[in-house]
């Protein structure tokens, strides 16, 4: 079964529940969204997830087509990265560290190398955490506003798609969150497909593979309802 199929087999038909019965959860960090969503819009919110490579781009455009408006969180932590205010962040935190393992993180234009600082990051979950609390305070806000925005503009009119890996490690996110669409491919399929398309080194991926491992079992513990979609 293709992965349109999937969707329309497996997601599509939550849809109905949610929109007789949408349950929205309450969160002091937003309350004037939350209350504008619960007066108005009760549209439903998914999280699209999945390892390294699994392919949830592509089931994203396959949501997309299906009247979906999907956030990439991957695009809007870029964004933050080359804000000025963060940059000097990452450059202060993890600069002269870079250096002592020959890892150059800041490039030519005075920007930050992303590919270099996740060769750093990802080979230490210490270094991880340090740059997760640098990074998700501001992408939580940025996301929270661009949600308020899409449903006043009504956007979206069967939803709204969250691609996002790590979406567990921001529960302000994750409790918007109706559905975990959980993307899920061999890890043969996956390295190939790191390989052809970020064009990393054996090294970097096993690395990142090693660091999601237990990714499907972080969104169980969550308690969301989770549908797989292979691909």
């Amino acid at each position: 079964m293709n992965v349109k199929k999937q969707i329309e087999h497996f997601v599509l038909p939550q849809l109905k529940v949610l929109q007789t019965n949408v349950v929205i959860p309450t969160s002091a960090a937003v309350p004037t969204f939350q209350a504008k969503q619960t007066e108005s819009t009760n549209i439903p919110i998914f999280c699209v997830t999945g390892k390294m490579a699994s392919g949830k781009n592509f089931v994203c455009a396959q949501f997309e087509k299906l009247g979906f408006f999907s956030i990439d969180l991957d695009k809007e932590v870029h964004q933050i990265l080359d804000e000025k205010e963060t940059t000097k962040k990452i450059f202060d935190t993890f600069e002269e560290l870079a250096k002592t393992h020959s890892i150059k993180i800041r490039n030519s234009k005075n920007k930050i190398n992303r590919r270099a600082l996740g060769s750093l990051l990802f080979s230490d979950s210490k270094l991880l955490k340090k740059h997760e609390n640098i990074i998700y305070p501001a992408l939580t806000k940025k996301i929270q506003k661009k949600i308020k925005s899409i449903t006043e503009q009504n956007l979206c009119p069967k939803g709204i798609i969250l691609n996002a890996t790590v979406l567990y490690k921001i529960p302000e996110l994750l409790d918007l969150c109706n559905i975990i669409v959980y993307v899920k491919a061999s890890g043969i399929k996956r390295f190939f497909r790191a390989r052809h398309r970020d064009k990393m080194k054996v090294k970097q991926i096993i690395e990142r593979f090693k660091s999601q491992k237990m990714l499907l079992k972080k969104y169980k513990a969550t308690k969301k309802k989770i549908v797989v979609i292979k691909n």
